[in-house]
């Protein structure tokens, strides 16, 4: 519903005196900002680069409503490595370069590790600032994130290796029984399921019109839906805020959190502790008490943490990951030999632990994490006091994005890094985990954030991509389909941008089993 059908709605004397409001508001924004800017101009200091075509008022809001990572991407290769726009009335600032973001997200860790306020994830959700992802900086989300590394770290997943392995090799069979398969939905249903058994203990979906799929997936795009701009109008432009009102955007959001999510997510949990299976429920009501988690905020991390954030990105990760077998073959023959000579000489499929006798696989994962990120921006920082840096002064409540597709391509840490070569990460077979929290020099990749926000489920995302490899590549090879008798490959270079992830444009590959 576009701007002119709200105000039809409204009668003559409601229009005239909202739009009044919202022009003098505009106005004063305007006049406050210029103000603000002659003052830090008169000061000597440098400038942060912007790119041109800012609107009055909106910003560069209108230049971001399509594909805005490739916008991005073209704004840092046109002013630099470091430029701000206006987003409304909010400052955003994207950084590309490994070395600066890891000075301004780790070494400054401290005044750039704060969330902006969103209404979806802050004021309906995770109201009383619970969770992790939307919560803001502090002493209740340092708890709550001690809890979700602790159920997450390398030791608390390997007991739930079993589990991961089952649900891995279901979902692969169940690929295998087509001759030709689209793998986004395949890979969504094998995230969702590995999500289910690892957090709950529970099966999950024999296919995508299971219940159980279509609620937690019908769930999750909902929530995505409630956290886009278009729910939030009034946090980048205020004047504006009579149209959240007139969509009623923030009661839609209640409504759907009490009688949707909240109840979905209560009833998997008693499930999960009447179940009494290994699961990470169960090890999260262990240390709950000690650092003062309530029930509210178990939902809230249980469903963003846990379920959301795992089975999207992960998904979209094993979708790529498989258009890039297909893609190279040559590449995708090493891995198959790599991994047929340990089981010859094992006599059994490899574990992770047993990654650093499979190079050739293990540098596949890195490079195509790399390669093609399931995320090329980051998730927002927030800087909580003025930060001098270089030239520049970032002021308080900035908002930070790291363009982590510009980070994985920055030709100063990988050489032909517009070449997919699996080869750069031969000589190390260390767990990406294990490299993310190394010095900047000494990280792999830069898929998975920064600082004290950086993914708490690294661990558990790279462990799902091995045993995907290794049980699909045991059992078959990935081929393009045919057209005509001409093979098709899927395209590498076109993807579909959802705003905080992106994912390869539909395709479709063979799974041809071997001999």
């Amino acid at each position: 519903m576009d701007l002119q059908k709200l105000i039809e709605k409204l009668d003559r004397k409601q229009t005239t005196t909202i739009l009044s409001s919202a022009i003098l508001t505009v106005a004063a924004t305007w006049f406050i900002l210029k103000r603000r800017n002659k003052k830090r101009e008169s000061t000597g200091i440098k400038e942060i680069p912007t790119p041109e075509g800012e609107y009055f008022y909106f910003g560069h809001l209108p230049l971001l409503i399509s594909n805005p990572s490739a916008q991005i991407t073209e704004w840092h290769r046109k002013l630099g490595p470091i430029f701000r726009i206006k987003m409304g009335v909010q400052n955003w600032m994207f950084i590309s370069h490994p070395v600066l973001a890891h000075d301004i997200f780790v070494t400054r860790g401290t005044s750039t590790s704060g969330r902006p306020y969103v209404t979806f994830g802050n004021g309906v959700h995770g109201e009383g600032n619970r969770g992790v992802i939307f919560a803001d900086y502090g002493k209740s989300w340092k708890n709550t994130r001690t809890a979700v590394l602790n159920i997450l770290s390398p030791k608390s997943v390997d007991t739930l290796q079993p589990i991961l392995e089952r649900e891995t090799a279901l979902g692969v069979k169940l690929m295998m029984q087509q001759e030709e398969i689209s793998p986004l939905s395949y890979t969504r249903l094998m995230g969702l399921n590995v999500a289910i058994a690892t957090i709950f203990g529970l099966h999950g979906a024999q296919s995508t019109t299971d219940p159980i799929y279509r609620e937690v997936i019908g769930n999750m795009e909902n929530t995505f839906e409630f956290v886009g701009a278009t729910r939030d109008i009034q946090s980048f432009l205020p004047a504006f805020a009579f149209v959240d009102f007139l969509l009623k955007s923030k009661k839609k959001m209640v409504n759907f959190v009490n009688n949707q999510s909240r109840p979905l997510y209560r009833r998997l949990i008693k499930m999960a502790r009447e179940n009494k299976q290994p699961c990470l429920i169960n090890k999260l009501d262990e240390i709950k008490e000690s650092l003062g988690i309530d029930e509210q905020n178990i939902l809230v991390l249980t469903k963003d943490e846990l379920v959301v954030a795992s089975v999207d990105t992960t998904s979209l990760a094993m979708a790529w990951t498989m258009a890039l077998l297909c893609r190279y073959p040559e590449h995708q023959k090493k891995v198959i030999e790599n991994l047929d000579m340990f089981v010859q000489s094992q006599n059994r499929l490899p574990l992770f632990e047993d990654r650093h006798q499979l190079p050739y696989l293990v540098a596949f994962i890195k490079e195509s994490l790399r390669y093609r990120s399931s995320a090329h921006i980051g998730l927002p920082h927030k800087v909580t006091e003025d930060i001098v840096y270089g030239d520049y002064v970032i002021p308080k409540d900035t908002i930070l994005f790291n363009n982590g597709h510009s980070s994985n391509h920055d030709p100063d840490f990988f050489t032909d890094p517009h070449l997919f070569q699996p080869e750069r990460y031969l000589n190390d077979t260390r767990s990406i985990y294990a490299s993310s929290n190394s010095a900047i020099q000494q990280r792999e990749l830069f898929s998975f954030g920064w600082g004290r926000r950086i993914c708490p489920g690294i661990y558990l995302a790279e462990n799902e991509l091995f045993n995907l490899l290794v049980r699909l590549l045991s059992q078959c090879t990935v081929e393009p389909i045919l057209v005509d008798g001409k093979k098709v490959y899927p395209d590498l270079d076109t993807f579909v941008d959802g705003g905080g992830t992106v994912s390869p444009t539909d395709y479709k590959i063979r799974l041809v089993p071997k001999v």
